[in-house]
């Protein structure tokens, strides 16, 4: 019922009120609301985190308007009316979510057994290896000699699609210790190596892979302090990105420049939200969009991004209209461009299936694992990753598991 009530009130808000009143209520029952998940969900470390780092973009929200600075420096394109509209639509995503998961724990490949396959596992270790040469040489320059806001070349793909290959070698790593160590030391140089050329989100991911399948903390306080710590030392890292933040906390924190306004981070998610409900608003971002959008998305699984339309990344297309920055806005927004309020909640009803029947299917675990690892950039850029990535990763399994199948009942067919 709680979850219900939440995405009624999200609803109407989002239907009938005005922008004087919710841009206050709104946000602050979008963080009650993370609360009481917090406390239903405590046991489930993966949501732990997850609902933390969602929690921080109504919290910011709130501290823009205490702090009397501006969301973000570009704020001035849009109103805190579209950043009420984003904040529902998320609040409507995550309580369909919640509501259709009801009391069931999501499943991840830690609660089953791992398969033994030295072929698998060490051919993914191998393919690891691959990915972090051709990626460490395609990236010039590293942090020493950039900034985090700019990149001379290269692309980060690799260093996120390792995420795939991290998963079938933990699923195949059997009880081996030294398949353990050796698959935890591979895992840790795609956290080392993106830092080191400025790519703090694939480092990220990896840091949350490492955590999850190995470290695994064991109650919501450890959750909330690793969290922290790793909040805090990317708000340091993000000094490099803007040079004019000032030098107290709060500044550091909420990434304030200067001028009195916040620079990216969460300040560019909550701008970049508003920016998508401004252009749906304005007719731009209409029906034939959302439909080239979708197709072009489900195109993007087995093309390049080179080789589909800009629709399929909502952030590229948005910024022929308005500027905003390489964030790509909350997946409760991307859901809403597509299919309106019965878009966002067909979304958040089949991403709850999921989380319920992971408990029944080991492949549901898998691709629950698959969101948990890349929450940071689905929450906060676009959700393409959800369905590219974890399609590939899907087939991966389902071709794997088949070829296992076939070479058992060949070598049970030779066997004299």
């Amino acid at each position: 019922m709680i979850d219900l009530g939440f995405g009624i009130f999200f609803v109407l808000i989002m239907l009938v009120s005005d922008a004087a009143f919710a841009s206050v209520a709104v946000p602050v029952a979008l963080v009650a609301y993370h609360i009481i998940k917090l406390r239903e969900l405590s046991s489930s470390i993966e949501f732990s985190f997850l609902l933390l780092f969602s929690i921080t973009y109504p919290v910011f929200w709130i501290f823009s308007v205490l702090l009397s600075v501006d969301i973000h420096y570009l704020y001035w394109n849009v109103n805190s009316g579209f950043i009420v509209q984003a904040f529902c639509v998320q609040g409507i995503f995550l309580a369909t979510l919640f509501l259709v998961m009801g009391s069931f724990r999501p499943f991840t490949v830690v609660d089953y057994r791992r398969r033994n396959s030295a072929v698998v596992f060490w051919a993914a270790i191998i393919a690891m290896a691959t990915c972090l040469v051709i990626a460490a040489r395609s990236i010039q320059g590293s942090i020493f000699e950039q900034s985090y806001d700019y990149e001379l070349s290269g692309s980060s793909i690799l260093f996120e699609y390792v995420l795939i290959l991290i998963l079938v070698a933990f699923c195949y790593s059997g009880e081996s210790a030294v398949r353990r160590r050796v698959l935890f030391f591979f895992a840790a140089l795609f956290v080392i190596a993106p830092l080191y050329f400025g790519k703090r989100l694939p480092a990220s991911m990896v840091a949350f892979a490492v955590l999850l399948l190995y470290v695994r903390p064991k109650n919501i306080r450890q959750v909330a302090l690793i969290f922290g710590a790793g909040f805090v030392a990317l708000s340091l890292l993000a000094l490099f990105r803007v040079g004019d933040s000032g030098q107290s906390l709060a500044q550091v924190i909420f990434n304030i420049s200067e001028d009195g306004s916040m620079r990216n981070n969460q300040g560019g998610v909550i701008y970049s939200s508003a920016v998508y409900m401004k252009l749906v608003h304005d007719g731009i971002f209409d029906m034939q969009f959302a439909m080239s959008s979708m197709f072009n998305v489900a195109l993007s699984v087995f093309l390049p991004s080179s080789m589909v339309d800009d629709s399929a990344y909502i952030n590229f297309a948005a910024m022929k209209y308005i500027p905003i920055p390489g964030n790509g806005g909350f997946p409760g927004v991307t859901f809403f461009v597509w299919g309106g309020i019965p878009g966002v909640v067909l979304a958040g009803a089949f991403f709850g299936w999921v989380m319920r029947r992971s408990s029944r299917y080991p492949l549901l675990a898998v691709y629950a694992t698959f969101l948990f690892l890349t929450f940071p950039r689905w929450m906060a850029y676009n959700v393409n990753i959800m369905f590219k990535a974890g399609t590939l990763l899907m087939i991966a399994f389902v071709i794997i598991r088949l070829v296992s199948a076939a070479s058992k009942r060949s070598s049970a067919t030779v066997r004299p």
